[in-house]
């Protein structure tokens, strides 16, 4: 029996083919190259770091309120239903009711009371006059926590930018050494073949041969060795960014960065006044300072006022009112310790806080020095891998001309080649190290800011 076609199925098979081959190579052939500040501005809307950093900004702010709100008076209202037959509150509760009457006065009555009902309606007001200065004390501490988590902010900013710049540099410094391996690869590729002719024409032996196939290998490995680094650095961007792994990523141009001075003695200065790091840690040792005054508030007396209106009645109801005003002084004289011990705890820990604050100092000026040295090292470098390189080519472009010519051996042109090999991936590797410091530098003075870059 004979088949009949479907040209017409063909045909939809094809252009679902060709649609889903479309979306596949928009995902990942044409993505959009993102430039450093924008892989900044990903970074700092969406790294979990950044909504940690936010919630310490709010966590400081309804303690400033919290502490605000204790100077206002606090309202409370309460119901209470009793039922006794105890003599003393059964009298009690009908005095409070302003019930009672002469037949309650019979001993009998008296000692013997059934049981009585209360229900007691009360709206009480205490007003906070003086309490030793401690909201003062809680206020302060509250608002140096915020000045800290906003300082603290501006530091995770920076760091974030600092991480995205580094993963940033590691790719372009992974695509440099990509490009040194695909040469290098092309290179050994061009030797194994000028090798096999001049092994089929009897010039040399075939361990020749083997060697630059050997070369040849190694290059392979270098040039994937490089391709793996560079899939590594993108994974480490798309993490900062907060994006999926599997999410297609293309970098644009790569950024050199700038110092902000040119004296190592004008960036130590920057360090200290202008890193947000340090400037949280100094808000944290004011905050510590007042949380210690707040405990030592306890030692001073308080006094407050409290304002009181009741409705009591047999049933629920707002009958039989009466209101109370009261002042209240008291002073405690004695705890056994515990509010000196509280001082003690506070201020052992604004005594860390305060040791802390000189470590990260101390940390600073070391980084900054330490970063300004080896900047000025691997500056000298790209400049001393430059010549090298130069210097490797002519020699190895040399060797092979004698080579072909018969008066030099294949060991002599791979040795060179090598050379090559290796002064470019140091050339690649020193104006990475450059950059870095010079990022490290600008994290250390505070000035890692997407925004003065």
């Amino acid at each position: 029996m004979k088949t009949t076609r479907r040209p017409h199925l063909k045909r939809a098979t094809w252009w679902l083919l060709a649609g889903t081959v479309s979306v596949v190579l928009s995902n990942s052939v044409y993505a959009q190259a993102l430039d450093f500040k924008m892989c900044v501005d990903k970074a700092l809307t969406q790294n979990p770091e950044m909504d940690m950093s936010a919630a310490r900004i709010d966590q400081a702010e309804a303690a400033l309120n919290k502490a605000e709100s204790s100077r206002l008076p606090q309202i409370n209202l309460s119901l209470t239903a009793a039922n006794s037959n105890n003599a003393l509150s059964a009298f009690g509760m009908k005095l409070q009711q302003q019930s009672v009457a002469m037949s309650d006065f019979n001993p009998s009555v008296l000692n013997n009371p059934d049981g009585y009902s209360d229900f007691n309606t009360r709206i009480e007001m205490l007003i906070p006059v003086w309490n030793g200065g401690k909201i003062g004390h809680y206020e302060d501490q509250a608002s140096a926590m915020i000045q800290a988590a906003r300082q603290g902010d501006l530091a995770v900013q920076q760091y974030l930018t600092y991480n995205v710049y580094q993963a940033y540099e590691a790719v372009h410094a992974a695509r440099a050494y990509i490009q040194v391996a695909e040469q290098a690869v092309k290179t050994a590729q061009a030797f194994v073949k000028t090798t096999q002719n001049l092994v089929d024409e009897g010039v040399v032996v075939r361990s020749e041969l083997l060697s630059a196939k050997v070369h040849q290998t190694k290059a392979e490995v270098s040039l994937l060795k490089a391709k793996s680094q560079e899939d590594m650095a993108l994974d480490s961007l798309r993490m900062l960014m907060g994006s999926e792994m599997h999410t297609a990523l293309e970098v644009a141009d790569r950024m050199n960065l700038a110092l902000p001075a040119d004296s190592i003695e004008t960036l130590l200065e920057m360090g200290e006044k202008e890193n947000p790091e340090l400037a949280a840690k100094r808000k944290e040792v004011d905050s510590a300072v007042f949380a210690k005054n707040a405990e030592k508030s306890a030692l001073y007396p308080s006094f407050n006022v409290m304002v009181r209106q009741d409705w009591n009645d047999d049933a629920l109801s707002l009958s039989n009112g009466s209101y109370t005003l009261a002042g209240v002084v008291s002073w405690k004289i004695t705890d056994f310790g515990v509010t000196r011990s509280a001082m003690d705890m506070a201020n052992a820990s604004a005594v860390q806080k305060k040791s802390a604050l000189r470590s990260a100092e101390n940390k600073m000026r070391l980084d900054i020095s330490t970063s300004w040295r080896k900047m000025q090292v691997a500056e000298k470098q790209v400049q001393a891998d430059i010549l090298a390189v130069e210097q490797a080519s002519e020699a190895r472009d040399l060797i092979v001309k004698r080579y072909k010519a018969g008066l030099g051996t294949m060991t002599e042109v791979l040795a060179s080649q090598t050379q090559v090999d290796k002064t470019k991936a140091e050339l690649v590797s020193a104006e990475y190290d450059a950059n870095i410091y010079r990022a490290k530098l600008r994290l250390a003075t505070g000035t890692m800011d997407i925004n003065r870059l």
